[in-house]
């Protein structure tokens, strides 16, 4: 079979543009052979292409169509909007979208036919979901999880793979922010929102266990509670902030990428010695970046400590002491275990022949030693101390080694860094100094001022960007501090409740899910790599460019490794190549979902160049899916494009707009030799 769901047609009535009820035929199982799994579906701008993708979205997913849930309100005026009007009469007092398909689950296929449809009731509208399997009302589901049911066949963070429009793709390029969508769509393909709400409920539980009498306790944690939520509004804050200032950079960057490339076509020599320059300063920047980040390394780890140090040479004199203490604590235990073997041994022992001790006083003698020993073990054990850090000899020895790290490795070594980071800034200032220096002539005077004025808005930008990642690191220290106190007291809590043991196994149980989260993200990230590559080289037009694409899966940062094993940054691709680049990573994000779905896209061709849209046309869109519905525009796919498309082609259509109805009407054909397909009621 190959495939886990083909859709069979779509229905709209009143809907749209659309008036009255039509329906499209999208089977591609009756093709002439296997190799025609595209229904192309062509239109002029306005004449109801996107509408019939969001029909699809609608019966489906309804509220969640968008790929989350809107609210009632929003959901009502869209579907208001999407009311049949002519422009002068009232709307539609009727309107329904219907979906049917074959759906493939373990080797059973069933057909299911899904309706969602309004009727209008003055200002508002009733909503009604029908669902049908194999011909017959669903009935092994009740009514209202019927939206459930449709949602665990096809999940909305599934088909977003699936189902997009060439905007998305044309936005993917131009940002140049995919780490951030391959992070969210790995966590998407993860269902990272059901292990979310997992971990949500363990800290709901944890936390009604934590409740306690102590009303003292109880205040203190709701002061921590109301800190810590002020911090986290003053981070999110902070970090919306960094996100809309990085933007501001991505956009200066790209200016001054502009800006050079017209002093390159101007100034010849002089923009090879500034590139040589300019290249210079990259090194050097990524130098002082790597630098920083291992200064935050020990600031986010040991380096407190260092600051501390008559607290951190205390705290190493009590474990020590605490060592031998427990040390001598287990020898007492011994004695005390091994106090009636020792009696039983005197009292038979051989030695007695070699005493003048009669056998009549031998019971006396043993009594006394045995009241002696007694009295020694007691005082031993009285003198014993309090054990304040019940601690393994592990976990002993570990904590000696960070104490003996903070007091002498880190100063050091923040020493250092701190010397490498000085002379690698003093470096990128000589350079910068000569950059702004070199003279020039009448024409590359402006060209070179305003390069000026938009590296100096950079470094403002990049100046306030240091200052929130700053604001960032000390909201999240002050955060970290909350937090312990926080865990402190709940820990003074729940003593009184006794449920110690039950938090360490929800915490054993948070920590497992990390552990979980992390190998599962490591292996999606590692198919998807694989994905991605196949996907590239394919539309690529450089045969075999590209050998090896890496993904961290902690940053989820892309590089492309070509044959010589250089690494080629993506932001270096040409704006045709960051079009294939897009492409591929949300083909290859489809492919690394491991299902077989159709492929829905709309207007996919965006500003590509000859070349690499013959790609996509013949790589591509013929092995997108086993079915591939493409939406799109005359100009998109003109009439040589369509040739060379055609013969993977099982259905065409075409959208216009008909003056006379004041609404759109389909026919048969792409652009060419159409006929007007008759509109019928569905049996």
């Amino acid at each position: 079979m190959g495939w886990e769901m083909i859709f069979k047609r779509l229905e709209v009535e009143n809907f749209g543009p659309f008036k009255g009820k039509i329906c499209l035929n999208l089977d591609v199982n009756n093709a002439k052979s296997d190799s025609r799994p595209i229904v192309i579906i062509g239109g002029k701008n306005g004449t109801g292409k996107t509408t019939l993708l969001e029909a699809i979205k609608i019966c489906l997913y309804g509220r969640f169509f968008k790929g989350r849930k809107i609210s009632s309100r929003a959901y009502a005026k869209y579907i208001n909007q999407k009311f049949y009007r002519d422009g002068k009469s009232e709307p539609a007092q009727y309107a329904s979208v219907a979906v049917e398909f074959d759906y493939a689950m373990l080797g059973h296929v069933n057909n299911y036919f899904v309706k969602r449809s309004w009727k209008r009731l003055s200002s508002q509208f009733v909503e009604e979901l029908k669902i049908e399997q194999n011909g017959k009302v669903l009935e092994d589901i009740d009514e209202d999880q019927w939206q459930d049911f449709l949602m665990e066949l096809l999940p909305p963070r599934i088909s977003k793979f699936f189902f997009f429009d060439g905007e998305h793709i044309q936005k993917l390029a131009k940002e140049r922010n995919e780490n951030e969508y391959i992070l969210t769509s790995i966590n998407s393909l993860l269902g990272i929102d059901i292990v979310e709400r997992l971990r949500s409920d363990i800290k709901i539980y944890a936390a009604r266990k934590a409740k306690a009498i102590n009303n003292r306790i109880e205040l203190k944690i709701q002061e921590y509670e109301k800190r810590k939520k002020s911090l986290e509004n003053r981070l999110n804050d902070t970090l919306e902030k960094q996100e809309l200032m990085k933007k501001k950079i991505s956009q200066i960057q790209m200016a001054i990428e502009d800006q050079e490339m017209k002093i390159a076509m101007e100034g010849g020599s002089f923009a090879s010695k500034r590139e040589k320059l300019k290249t210079q300063k990259k090194s050097i920047d990524e130098e002082i970046e790597h630098v920083k980040e291992q200064i935050r390394d020990l600031c986010s780890n040991l380096l407190p400590f260092t600051y501390a140090p008559d607290l951190c040479r205390a705290l190493k004199r009590r474990l020590i002491e605490e060592e031998r203490e427990q040390q001598k604590s287990a020898a007492i235990n011994f004695l005390n275990m091994s106090l009636d073997k020792l009696i039983q041994g005197i009292e038979f022992s051989s030695s007695w022949n070699s005493l003048r001790i009669s056998p009549e006083d031998r019971p006396k003698v043993v009594s006394i030693i045995l009241s002696e020993l007694k009295n020694k073990i007691e005082l031993a054990n009285n003198s014993c101390k309090e054990i304040i850090h019940p601690l393994s000899s592990v976990e002993r020895e570990e904590i000696l080694k960070w104490i003996e790290s903070a007091l002498n490795d880190v100063p050091l070594r923040l020493t250092q860094l701190s010397l490498q980071l000085e002379k690698l800034i003093r470096t990128r200032q000589k350079i910068e100094k000569f950059l702004f220096s070199v003279p020039s002539d009448d024409v590359m005077h402006p060209l070179i001022r305003r390069l000026g004025e938009l590296h100096e808005k950079l470094g403002r930008y990049q100046e306030k960007l240091s200052s929130l990642e700053e604001r960032e690191r000390q909201i999240k220290n002050e955060l970290n501090h909350v937090m312990r106190e926080l865990q402190k007291s709940v820990e003074e809590k729940i003593k009184n409740e006794n449920i110690k043991e039950r938090l360490a196994l929800v915490e054993k149980a948070q920590n497992a899910l990390e552990e979980y989260l992390a190998t599962l993200r490591e292996e999606k990230v590692a198919e998807f790599s694989q994905n991605f590559l196949h996907c590239f080289n394919l539309l690529f037009n450089k045969k075999h460019f590209i050998q090896k694409v890496d993904v961290d899966p902690l940053t989820f940062n892309v590089n492309l490794v070509d044959c010589d094993g250089d690494i080629i940054p993506a932001n270096t691709l040409s704006a045709g190549e960051r079009q294939i680049y897009a492409v591929s990573l949300c083909w290859a994000l489809a492919r690394s979902s491991g299902r077989s779905i159709p492929f829905i896209i709309d207007t996919p061709l965006g500003r590509l160049d000859k070349e690499h849209r013959l790609n996509i046309v013949e790589r591509f869109f013929p092995n997108a899916s086993h079915q591939v519905i493409i939406f799109s525009t005359d100009t998109e796919i003109d009439a040589a494009t369509f040739n060379v498309l055609k013969k993977y082609v099982s259905k065409a259509y075409l959208l216009e707009y008909d003056v006379a109805q004041k609404a759109s009407c389909i026919k048969d054909g792409y652009f060419e030799n159409r006929e007007v397909l008759p509109i019928y009621e569905l049996q």
